[in-house]
């Protein structure tokens, strides 16, 4: 071991029940049983897994020998933020992730977003393949053992089960751009993603995976983790407040150190603010045979990178979730400072006249959420950190394209003025805890309401149509003439006015029959009784004669770029011919 390296920060995603949390509890109980090994330190919203406790847990499984990584720092995501919430200046928190992926199910839409995520924010990561223990074939073991010693000894038939599986989920990964496979068959780390199966319940791979996290961290990442002589940067994970202390910020310290009575800038729910660290602290290491599950704080005068702790400080309760902190070192810094976090106070920039409303939680997840809304081209009009509040449903009804009228709200509650006003104004809330569920029913219902505005838009608009007299089919010859038709192209509908082939208006589509019933429209290839007020038989129209609905010259521009369909279209094309017979400019 030598100094001058802190631990890096790893973050575990994947899809819900894939097993995060089991795996987590599974490292945290061996470090517990390592205690003796490598010592316990408690860290707030993270867990430490010291260099010794890798060591013990992988004598005689894998070697260590060379490694110089003081240990592991694991973000707490099942249990605090998710990946995409938690940022640090420059990118994500995290130094390293684990996809967690079940073994037995594969890629999972949520797996898919977490690829997604940490294929954007350029996050070196390995696969831990869990629920290796129902692979058919498996064989309890009666121990610690090595994963290969285990993966052999349970027989050819699991063997071949289990590398079947191995094999999807590579393949998976190679249909989203990466090359993966087992992890000891794997040569360039730089370019293949390790996958390490493993049984969180029995604890077998845990010690391979905990090994292969140090030595990537060790061979790619010592010029990221060299510990910062300057001042110290945290993440703020949430606010809380705590017994006997009161306000506290939930920080993960990422680079440098923090001291009590440092000044600070935060990022603040409208703008930075600078205050003055009073107190640090962190979860004391329980007593033997302490009962109970009281959790004693002790008090520290600094923290040096990467750790977790509770800080206090005047006004840290108006800090924001997933924003920053950074020491700062005299005056001239403190506006240096100040404007950096300025700037990334607000990830959303460019601000869309007519676009939806988004939310979340922290700025981070409001950063996640704009990348993904920028990704599936949905334009933004309002983008906030916090709770829904009536204002924001206001401003939305206000946006001129009604499939845009909606609310994206991610981990955020809403309140019941808010639900009311949407009720009112034709506003739609969406909101869950899984963002790229969140995104699927908007864009479900975006698609919904484009349509039912379409067909809409089709009945009070004039689309092209074109319609022929079927010969034998006078019914009457004037005032209305009543004739049998046949709709050749498009839609007919009444209230349109008809023209022949010469572009000569022959009367008013008054009103459709068919089997003496009246109907609003008829599509191609329908024959039905047609009313044509203004027309006379033998006179203005004839038995066999070809009309056309007839519009203007404004309409033909605009019917240019409306979605019509092709026989329409071909219609459209059929009238301005026609009409440029004695104007050759016609409805450019």
């Amino acid at each position: 071991m030598t100094d001058g390296l802190r631990p890096p920060i790893v973050s575990l995603l994947g899809h819900v029940d894939h097993g995060k949390t089991t795996l987590l509890d599974r490292i945290a109980g061996s470090i517990r049983a390592q205690r003796e090994a490598g010592g316990i330190t408690q860290h707030i919203g993270a867990l430490m897994v010291p260099f010794a406790t890798v060591q013990a847990l992988s004598h005689g499984i894998v070697s260590t020998e060379g490694f110089q990584i003081p240990g592991l720092l694991f973000i707490d995501t099942p249990g605090h933020r998710s990946f995409e919430t938690m940022r640090r200046r420059g990118g994500a928190l995290a130094d390293l992730a684990v996809l967690v992926v079940d073994i037995k199910e594969g890629f999972k839409p949520q797996t898919r977003e977490s690829v997604q995520i940490l294929r954007h924010e350029k996050t070196p990561f390995v696969v831990a393949l869990t629920k290796i223990d129902l692979v058919p074939g498996w064989r309890k073991p009666s121990g610690p053992v090595a994963l290969a010693d285990q993966i052999s000894r349970s027989g050819p038939e699991y063997v071949r089960a289990l590398d079947e599986r191995i094999y999807s989920v590579a393949e998976q990964l190679d249909q989203v751009g990466f090359s993966a496979d087992r992890y000891d068959r794997v040569s360039d780390f730089a370019r293949n993603v390790g996958l390490v199966p493993v049984s969180a319940k029995t604890g077998v791979g845990v010690a391979e995976l905990l090994a292969l996290l140090v030595g990537l961290s060790q061979r790619f990442l010592k010029t990221e983790l060299k510990i910062s002589t300057g001042g110290g940067e945290a993440t703020i994970l949430e606010r809380s407040d705590q017994k006997g202390i009161g306000p506290v910020g939930n920080v993960i310290v990422y680079r440098g150190r923090l001291k009590v009575g440092d000044e600070v800038i935060a990022n603040g729910r409208r703008e930075p603010f600078a205050t003055r660290i009073r107190g640090i602290y962190r979860p004391a290491p329980p007593k033997r045979g302490a009962a109970g599950k009281t959790i004693r704080l002790e008090s520290l005068t600094e923290v040096e990178a990467a750790a977790g702790v509770y800080i206090s400080a005047p006004g840290i309760e108006d800090a924001m979730p997933g924003g920053l902190l950074k020491v700062v070192r005299d005056a001239a810094d403190r506006e240096t400072v100040i404007l950096a976090l300025q700037s990334e106070s607000h990830p959303v920039a460019d601000l869309a006249e007519s676009g939806v409303a988004i939310a979340a939680d922290t700025l981070g997840g409001l950063e996640a959420l704009a990348f993904e809304c920028r990704t599936e081209k949905i334009p933004i009009h309002e983008a906030e950190v916090g709770p829904i509040a009536q204002t924001t449903v206001v401003k939305e009804a206000d946006v001129e394209d009604v499939s845009h009228r909606a609310v994206l709200a991610f981990q955020v509650p809403v309140s019941d003025e808010a639900l009311d006003a949407a009720k009112l104004a034709d506003v739609r809330i969406f909101r869950g805890d899984v963002m790229y569920r969140i995104l699927e029913e908007y864009l479900a219902w975006r698609t919904e309401r484009l349509s039912a505005l379409d067909a809409q838009r089709r009945v009070d608009t004039v689309h092209p149509a074109k319609l022929q007299i079927l010969p034998g089919f006078i019914f009457r010859a004037s005032k209305p003439a009543i004739v049998g038709v046949k709709v050749l192209s498009g839609t007919l509908r009444p209230g349109v006015r008809l023209m022949n082939r010469k572009g000569e208006e022959v009367g008013l589509l008054k009103s459709l029959q068919k089997e003496g019933d009246s109907v609003q429209s008829a599509e191609e290839g329908t024959e039905l009784a047609a009313s044509i007020d203004g027309a006379v038989v033998h006179r203005t129209i004839e038995e066999g004669d070809t009309l056309y609905v007839q519009f203007n010259e404004g309409a033909a521009r605009a019917l240019r770029a409306a979605n019509l369909t092709a026989t329409e279209k071909a219609v459209l094309d059929e009238v301005v011919r026609i009409r440029r017979q004695s104007s050759p400019f016609w409805g450019q």
